[in-house]
């Protein structure tokens, strides 16, 4: 499942990352690494507010759609 297909409200923890080298690296600068959780506060059409580590981040739904979460 990726994050992209997750409920809004659940907590999820990533497992890993299908995207090339510089997605990637932009998604481990900020914080959203194997073996995080993340909570998905609020969805759109255009992206997702999430929180990892205390801090809440919008990322767009290719982003979401490259995390692989369980």
């Amino acid at each position: 499942m990726t994050l992209g297909s997750a409920q809004v409200g659940s907590t999820r923890r990533i497992i890993g990352c299908n995207a090339q080298h510089q997605l990637r690296c932009k998604l481990e600068t900020m914080g959203l690494v194997p073996g995080e959780q993340v909570q998905i506060i609020s969805s759109s059409d255009s992206g997702f507010i999430i929180e990892v580590k205390h801090s809440r981040l919008a990322i767009s739904c290719d982003m979401a759609d490259c995390l692989i979460v369980s």
